[in-house]
C-alpha cells in the first residue's frame, strides 16, 4: 500500500490562513487544488489497479477538517497541538509509520500546487524502478545548474583549483530539495526517523512543478502567472 501523508498547519508565521484562504474560484485555496489533484492521482493508481492506496491529511485547523469531510477516501489525523509547532517536524516525521498503514509512504503540501497528478504519477513510477541496492528514498528537486559558494566564500559547485570559471554544464550536480514530494518506504523511517534514507534519489522536478509557495510574493506569483 502507498500512503500518502498531507500535513497542514493551522498556523503560518508568513502568510496568515495560506493553506485555507480563498485563491480565485477555489474557496479553500491550496488546500482545495491539491484534493483535486490528489483525487486525480487516486483514479489513475486505481486504473492501474496498483497497490491499494490510502490518502491521510494530519491537521490541527477546524476549517480544514469541515472542509475534508466530505471526502471518505481522505483520512483526517488530528494533529496535537504539540506535533502543530514550529519545530516539531522531526516529532512529527517519527509519528508518521504509527499514522499510516502503507508500507510505501509518500509525503507531500499543499503549497506545491504545480505538483500535480501527472507529476505524482511519474514520481512514483520512477521511484518503484529504482534499484534498490544504489537508493532507498527519492524526493523531489530543482538542480542548481549556475555558481554556488557557501556562507565563508568558498566556492560548493566546483574546484577552484582546476578551473576557476568551468563551463556550467562541468559544474558539479547540486539539488535543493523542494518539498513536492518525498517518498521512502516505512522501513526507513523506522531504522532513520526520517523521510528520507541514506541513499535518496533526487527526482528533477519539470518546469513549475516544484514550486513552494512560502513567501507573500510566492503566492501573488502563482495566482498571476501559474494558476489555471
Amino acid at each position: 500500500m502507498i500512503s500518502f501523508f498531507i500535513p497542514i498547519r493551522k498556523n503560518s508565521k508568513r502568510i496568515k490562513n495560506k493553506s485555507i484562504r480563498k485563491i480565485g474560484k477555489y474557496k479553500f485555496g491550496l488546500t482545495e487544488i491539491k484534493i483535486n489533484q490528489l483525487k486525480k492521482i487516486k483514479e489513475i493508481l486505481d486504473k492501474k489497479k496498483k497497490d491499494n492506496v490510502e490518502f491521510i491529511v494530519s491537521t490541527d485547523s477546524k476549517k480544514v477538517k469541515s472542509y475534508l469531510k466530505q471526502f471518505s477516501w481522505i483520512r483526517i489525523h488530528n494533529r496535537s497541538k504539540r506535533l502543530a509547532k514550529d519545530d516539531c517536524l522531526d516529532e512529527l516525521i517519527n509519528e508518521v509509520p504509527k499514522i499510516c498503514a502503507g508500507d510505501i509512504i509518500l509525503w507531500t503540501h499543499v503549497t506545491s500546487p504545480c505538483f500535480n497528478e501527472i507529476s505524482y504519477e511519474k514520481f512514483i513510477s520512477k521511484y518503484l524502478k529504482i534499484k534498490k541496492n544504489k537508493y532507498d528514498s527519492a524526493f523531489s528537486a530543482n538542480l542548481i545548474n549556475t555558481f554556488v559558494m557557501n556562507s565563508k566564500f568558498h566556492w560548493v559547485s566546483h574546484n577552484v583549483r582546476k578551473k576557476k570559471w568551468p563551463r556550467t554544464q562541468d559544474l558539479k550536480k547540486l539539488y535543493s530539495v523542494n518539498s513536492a514530494a518525498f517518498i521512502a518506504s516505512r522501513n526507513v523511517y523506522l531504522k532513520y526517523k526520517d523521510r528520507l534514507g541514506k541513499k535518496p534519489l533526487p527526482i528533477k522536478a519539470s518546469g513549475f512543478s516544484g514550486f513552494d509557495i512560502d513567501e507573500a510574493e510566492h503566492m501573488e506569483f502563482f495566482k498571476k502567472k501559474l494558476m489555471k
